[in-house]
């Protein structure tokens, strides 16, 4: 009988593996992660040493530091805490909203994912559009009674009601939620909005939802309201079957991150101080009544899968951790208000060959355009401060608000000539 041949797997071949395993079992640690791996394919030569620096890449090492399951693996750095890290989810999300257009792929542990074209693209075409994972309004970008009383814009997408009246009567229907007071500007955004969040903070069944709102809208502090809506769709996705909620989470966590306790201080620098004891008083309060309202929701909501939910991803969910984490993820991944899933994998250039529009006046739905020609394996970038400004304050804005140095080329050569 021959001897089996082995082979080294290539490393987008074995981070996806990796990132399934860790979909299916998120408690397994490094070593285990390993051995899984060899089980399910016998012809791949693997060291612990590989999986460990690819685990510790993507983000799937556990937040404390250390893998409980590799005593071996090196304690996370201080020094880098403040570092967005992001890595590809494993689900089928982000390959559906591609459509085949392109491809997101890990690049190294500094710069995290990024998104490549799959195909040649002219100028101005429109690459795909999406809907976000989670979105919750920017206080600024509506009215004072938003979520409160109710019937002036859509709980959905945020347009108003009355404009939607003179759009085509077919689809754009105003459409009242039967228990609360809330309006939705057709029965497409009644529909989605039940699907990904409006069965759990419907008024008539959960009070606690609206005192975040309450709470929120006085502090003009719309991230914890998006984070909210991001532990909303994962709690609706295992309602539909716990392989679409293990899904939903490992999106959510695959969205670049650094908690926000960590970005604040760092925001504030010396006169943190000064700060702190009431982002904390900020953060507590808006915790305790985000779990009042979703840990669990009450029996009211109709959720029949909580408990169904694995312990340990119920518990880390709703962790203050993971609550800071959350927040932190919002501000960093905000568009307009949402979690894209698709559209945050795109990383930032200074000279971006893409830019992201929403259409017809609405705040909800992304398109994604290329500014120029784009060749297929090419990286598509967009950016995340204007890019009018000049070096310095784009450099200023960007470590300030998105915690990088940028290194772009037209950065790198405005510096030189500066």
């Amino acid at each position: 009988m021959a001897e089996q041949r082995t082979v080294s797997p290539s490393e987008s071949d074995l981070q996806a593996a990796i990132a399934a395993v860790k979909a299916s079992s998120p408690e397994l640690g490094i070593v285990r992660v390993c051995a899984t791996l060899r089980e399910g394919n016998s012809t791949w030569q693997l060291s612990e040493k590989r999986v460990r620096k690819l685990m510790i890449a993507l983000g799937l090492v556990q937040s404390s530091g250390t893998d409980p399951a590799d005593p071996g693996a090196p304690k996370k750095d201080s020094a880098t805490s403040s570092v967005p890290k992001s890595y590809v989810a494993p689900g089928d999300f982000v390959r559906t909203l591609g459509k085949g257009q392109v491809e997101v792929k890990y690049i190294n542990g500094t710069k995290g994912k990024g998104v490549f074209a799959s195909k040649d693209f002219g100028k101005g075409e429109n690459i795909f559009e999406e809907t976000p994972f989670a979105w919750y309004p920017r206080w600024d970008t509506v009215s004072a009674n938003y979520h409160t009383k109710s019937d002036a814009e859509c709980q959905l997408c945020a347009r108003t009601v009355e404009r939607s009246l003179h759009a085509d009567r077919g689809l754009m229907r105003p459409v009242k939620c039967s228990r609360c007071p809330a309006w939705f500007c057709s029965n497409l955004c009644k529909k989605e909005a039940e699907a990904k969040f409006h069965q759990i903070e419907c008024s008539k069944h959960n009070s606690h939802f609206a005192s975040l709102a309450n709470v929120c809208r006085a502090w003009e502090w719309g991230a914890p309201m998006g984070a909210a809506r991001a532990i909303e769709r994962v709690l609706m996705e295992y309602e539909h079957s716990t392989e679409r909620g293990k899904a939903a989470w490992e999106s959510i966590r695959a969205f670049a991150t650094v908690p926000t306790d960590i970005m604040d201080k760092k925001r504030k620098g010396m006169s943190w101080f000064l700060y702190e004891a009431d982002y904390e008083t900020k953060w507590k309060t808006t915790y305790e009544l985000m779990k009042k309202a979703l840990c669990p929701p009450p029996e009211e909501c109709g959720l029949a899968k909580f408990s169904c939910i694995p312990k340990k991803i119920r518990d880390e969910l709703f962790s203050y951790s993971e609550w800071l984490n959350l927040i932190g993820k919002y501000c960093l991944n905000d568009q307009n208000g949402g979690f894209y899933l698709l559209q945050s994998c795109f990383n930032h250039n200074c000279d971006p060959n893409c830019v992201v529009v929403h259409p017809n006046d609405g705040k909800y739905r992304a398109i994604i355009q290329t500014l120029r020609p784009i060749t297929a394996g090419e990286e598509m970038s967009i950016t995340y401060v204007n890019p009018r400004d000049g070096v310095a304050a784009r450099q200023e804005a960007l470590h300030d608000w998105y915690m990088f140095d940028c290194q772009c080329e037209r950065c790198v050569k405005e510096l030189a000539s500066s």
